[in-house]
C-alpha cells in the first residue's frame, strides 16, 4: 500500500529542494540541508537538520510546520543530527 500512497507526479529534484529549502528557513532558524538519498524504498528528500539534542522531539512549533509524509510528491524523511554533523560529515563526502 505504501507504493500507492508515494506514486503520482513529483516535483523535480531541483524545484522540490528548493521549495524545501524556502519552507524551513522560512519556519526555523535551525542549520539544515537538503539532499536526495536512496534505501530499500527507492529516492526520497531528506532534511537533515542540527539539533542539540538528536533523540529529542523538535520544538512543537517546528515540528508541526515540517512534519509531512510527502514534500512536493517525493517520500520526504526528516533526520535530526548533532550541531556539526552536516559540515563535518555531509560537505565533507567524496
Amino acid at each position: 500500500m505504501a507504493n500507492i500512497f508515494f506514486s503520482g507526479e513529483k516535483a523535480s529534484k531541483a524545484q522540490a529542494e528548493k521549495s524545501l529549502r524556502q519552507h524551513v528557513a522560512g519556519v526555523c532558524d535551525l542549520r539544515f540541508t537538503v539532499k536526495f538519498e536512496q534505501d530499500d524504498g527507492g529516492s526520497h528528500i531528506c532534511l537533515y537538520i542540527e539539533v542539540e539534542e538528536p533523540d529529542a522531539q523538535l520544538e512543537q512549533g517546528v515540528s508541526d510546520a515540517l512534519y509531512a509524509p510527502k514534500w512536493d510528491g517525493w517520500r520526504y524523511i526528516i533526520m535530526k543530527c548533532p550541531i556539526g554533523y552536516i559540515s563535518g560529515v555531509l560537505e565533507n563526502r567524496d
